[in-house]
Formats: C-alpha cells, structure tokens, sequence
C-alpha cells in the first residue's frame, strides 16, 4: 500500500520534527548531569606573610555546589587560630589544642578546644595541629571564612560555591504600600566578652519587639574587644565585620521575626519580631517566587512548541486542501 505524495511527506515531516525534539531533550538530560559532585580533599595552612601578618594558605577556594569538602586545617603556630565561616554553613573549626596562647585573652590553653562544629576531629601537639571537618557545599555563593582571632590583622579568605547553569525566570513583586521610617532608634549593645564567653547573651537586649513608623530602625555597637556581626539567619541582612568600637544601622520594613547570629560566635543569638503601628491589623506581605529553569530545559520546551506549532499547521493545511477538493467535486 503507498500513501499519496502528500500524506507521505507530511508523515515524514512530523517524524523529523519529533527526532529534532527528541535530540534537545537529550542534550538537555545530559546538560543536567554535566557538573557532577565529588569528595574534594582541601587542605588549608596557617601561615604569615611579609609582613609577619596571620594569614591562610591558600585564602581562596573554588569547590562545585553539592561536592564533600573533606577540610584539613593545620596550625603550626604558637597561639590558637580557628576557620569559621558564617552562615547560612555556619562552620566553626577549631585547631587548638592545651599549651597554645589565646592572644585575644593572653592566656595560655589547658583544656581543648570546645567552640567547634559537631564532628570535628582535632589532633598534634602545640606547633603542629590538625583540625578536620567533612561538610557538604550545599549554598552556591561566595563565603568569607575567618581566624576569629585575628580577622583584625587579616587573616580571612573565601570559598566560591560554584552552582550549575541555570535561567531564572523572576516574577515581578506585587508593591508594598510605602514604609514609614523610624522616628526612634533602638539601641543594641555587642555585649563585652562575648566573643569568649559563651555564657553571655551575645546581644543587650537579646528579643526585641520593634513597630514599622515608631521604632523600626536599630542600631547595634560593638562593645566587645573582638569583631563581630549581625548576620541574620535567612540572609536578609548581614553587617560584615564590625570591629570593636563600630556599629551596624538597619531599618527594618517588612513585618516578621528575625533571627540573627554572629558569623564568628555561633552561642550569639538575637530576636526581632517586627509589627505594624495599628494594633490588631493582620499584616500580610506579598513576596516574589521564581520558577528557575536550566537553558537546555527552556530549548526543550521551545522545541515541543514548534513541533505543536508545526503539527497543527499541517493539519489545518491538510484539512483546507481536503475541502478545496471536496468542493471542486
């Protein structure tokens, strides 16, 4: 049986469009798996440079989105040093061990380090020390770590998350109405001590009730000899470093609770529940989504649009010629 010319090559035409979208879906599969994760062995020096400054070795990283980090921190110094990154990791390293110096107290270590993270091994004698830390790079972004100790000479670096290619496509945000803004500040002290003393709050007051108009704007101070941050825990606001004597002002305009931290000090912790001036208004916000795509994921969906596209024009180019020819019969 031979199909008329026509039927054939429309039959033929629809086979190579669904090959052709067939063949983008599966570079798109492929795509998908292209990054793959792995267990990176890194190893991370204290060392000084030129300038006899606290340094470490090396002070930048680069690791894929999802990979194991199997970290080694070795501490060939006299005095204690810790790598601490902040949140949302929020990663404490401590490579201490008793006979080291604290140089923040001036006080000689006679028992083990107890501000670590759950998991670290930590081993060697005074002048030669490992720490290690296995921990999954989970947030893409780039990371500060520090020597909490001696961040004021320097001693940071970063560790690049790298993420998989992706397309986002952003919803618009629905407008809030205007914010009135603070006609009051409120004071927060970073209480003296509390970058060694895990026993004090961290932050003077530690809850706060504070009112969009009225009070809204805080301002926090660092009474502490040590640096520190105000870093909250869902990421929607971060001070950096604030060295003894600084201070970090924001101005809070969307109702909700805010917990924060200190990237260094992880024992610190803070509250901010955030309401409306009118009491007993249900306060409502309106936030953004957005649906992320890879590329090859949208050339998947653009390529099935155009066999649809193409399959209906056929169609209705079959139908129309079956009616040309029903009329001239």
């Amino acid at each position: 049986m031979r199909l008329p010319p026509r039927e054939a090559f429309f039959i033929a035409g629809l086979v190579i469009i669904l090959l052709l979208a067939a063949f983008i879906m599966n570079v798109s599969a492929s795509a998908k798996t292209a990054q793959t994760t792995t267990t990176r062995n890194v190893i991370i020096e204290w060392t000084k440079n030129l300038s006899d400054q606290d340094r470490f070795y090396p002070d930048f990283i680069i690791v894929n989105q999802g990979d194991t980090v199997a970290l080694t921190f070795i501490n060939n110094d006299t005095v204690v040093h810790d790598f601490v990154i902040g949140p949302p990791y929020s990663i404490m390293v401590n490579a201490s061990v008793p006979g080291l110096y604290d140089d923040v107290t001036g006080q000689l270590m006679t028992s083990p380090a107890t501000r670590n993270s759950p998991g670290v091994v930590v081993s060697g004698t005074p002048g030669n020390v490992s720490a290690m830390y296995t921990f999954v790079a989970k947030y893409a972004g780039i990371f500060e770590y520090v020597c909490t100790y001696h961040i004021q000479v320097g001693m940071i670096g970063y560790m690049v998350v790298l993420a998989p290619n992706t397309s986002s496509i952003n919803q618009p945000t629905i407008p809030n109405q205007t914010v009135p803004q603070s006609s009051t500040m409120i004071q927060v002290s970073i209480d003296p001590g509390s970058g060694t003393n895990i026993n004090l709050p961290g932050y003077t007051p530690t809850d706060l009730t504070i009112v969009i108009g009225v009070n809204n704007t805080v301002k926090w101070t660092n009474n502490d000899i040590m640096p520190h941050t105000v870093t909250a825990t869902d990421g929607s606001f971060d001070s950096g470093n604030i060295n003894p004597g600084g201070t970090y002002v924001y101005t809070f305009t969307k109702v909700g609770v805010y917990q924060y931290t200190c990237s260094y000090h992880n024992w610190m912790h803070g509250t901010l529940n955030v309401v409306t001036e009118t009491i007993g208004q249900e306060s409502q916000e309106h936030g953004e989504f957005s649906i992320v795509l890879t590329a090859y994921e949208i050339y998947g969906i653009i390529g099935f649009g155009i066999v649809a596209l193409l399959a209906i024009m056929m169609v209705v180019g079959r139908t129309k010629r079956g009616g040309e020819r029903a009329t001239i019969t």
